[in-house]
């Protein structure tokens, strides 16, 4: 979309996705689950409450069905948030005290911190593409 509009002036409904738009969204998927994956698996399955195999089937699907839903609504949602909330429902299952909320309330807390750093990077990489001197001039 910012490429069309960057090209055309406009948004359109229908505009084309360029396929190595969607490669280097999948690589950086990959580099991001390759780099740093195994660390939110464990802190989600082990830290955060007590996890069973009964349990993880039961977060998943309730995880999946939320996604869905909105999928189908059209709200936008991050799928892992929704995860972290089933995996800390199914562990209330139990009372409270089953879930660590302290560390709980870190993961909430990175999200609002990468969310304000992800602003600054990305109002950074604008300025120095847009504000950079040109060689045409």
């Amino acid at each position: 979309a910012v490429i069309y509009i960057y090209r055309f002036g406009e948004l359109d409904s229908e505009a084309p996705v360029n396929k190595w738009i969607l490669a280097y969204g999948g690589l950086g998927i990959v580099l991001g689950l390759l780099l740093y994956g195994y660390k939110v698996m464990k802190t989600i399955g082990y830290q955060l409450t007590v996890t069973s195999p009964t349990r993880g089937s039961s977060a998943g699907l309730a995880s999946s069905l939320v996604v869905a839903t909105a999928s189908y609504i059209g709200i936008p949602v991050s799928t892992t948030q929704c995860i972290v909330g089933a995996v800390s429902g199914v562990g209330l299952v139990e009372g409270k005290n089953n879930v660590q909320w302290w560390q709980l309330a870190k993961v909430c807390v990175s999200w609002i911190v990468i969310f304000f750093v992800s602003v600054l990077l990305s109002a950074g990489l604008f300025c120095l593409c847009a504000y950079s001197p040109s060689l045409a001039t």
